[in-house]
C-alpha cells in the first residue's frame, strides 16, 4: 500500500496536477521582459484600481483565455483628465477588461482589451482598446483614455 501511495505521489507532477493554473500564468506574465514586473503587480499598481478578477475560459487549439476585469475608481482613474465635454458626465463605475491567451506551453499572448463605463442607473458604454494598455500599465499611467471615463449626461 505504501508503494502505491508513493507511486501516485510521484506520478501527479507528471500528470500536470501541480502545473500552474492559466490565471496564475497570466498574472505572472512579464510583458516587459524578464526584468519587468509581472502583470498582476502592474495592475495592482495602476492608478485608481480598486479590485481585479482573473477568470479562465476554454479557448481554441488548446489555449486558455484568461480575462482580467479590473475595476477602477472613476474619480481616481480620471485624475489629470480635463472635465468631461459638454453634455457628458463621469462614469459611476469603470472597468478595464483584458483578454489573454495562455498556450499549453505556458506562453501568454494579448488578444484584446476594452474599457467599460457605467452610469449609476446601469447604462454602459464599451470602448475597444489595443495592446497599448499593457504599455500604459507598465508605465503606471492611466490605461483608459479620459474620453472612455465619461457618459452622456442626459442619461441621469
Amino acid at each position: 500500500m505504501y508503494r502505491l501511495v508513493l507511486l501516485v505521489l510521484l506520478a501527479l507532477p507528471l500528470a500536470g496536477c501541480f502545473a500552474p493554473r492559466a490565471e496564475d500564468t497570466a498574472r505572472n506574465w512579464r510583458p516587459m521582459g524578464a526584468n519587468g514586473l509581472a502583470l498582476g503587480r502592474l495592475v495592482a499598481l495602476s492608478p485608481g484600481v480598486t479590485r481585479a478578477t482573473w477568470e479562465a475560459f476554454a479557448g481554441i487549439k488548446g489555449q486558455t483565455v484568461v480575462r482580467l476585469a479590473a475595476e477602477y475608481d472613476p474619480v481616481r482613474a480620471a485624475a489629470g483628465c480635463p472635465p468631461p465635454e459638454a453634455g457628458m458626465v463621469r462614469a459611476a463605475r469603470s472597468f478595464l477588461i483584458v483578454d489573454l491567451a495562455v498556450t499549453p506551453q505556458k506562453s501568454v499572448d494579448f488578444i484584446a482589451a476594452k474599457a467599460q463605463a457605467y452610469s449609476a442607473d446601469g447604462y454602459f458604454e464599451e470602448y475597444d482598446l489595443d495592446i497599448g494598455v499593457i504599455a500604459a500599465l507598465a508605465a503606471r499611467a492611466r490605461p483608459m483614455p479620459c474620453a472612455d471615463l465619461a457618459l452622456p449626461g442626459y442619461l441621469r
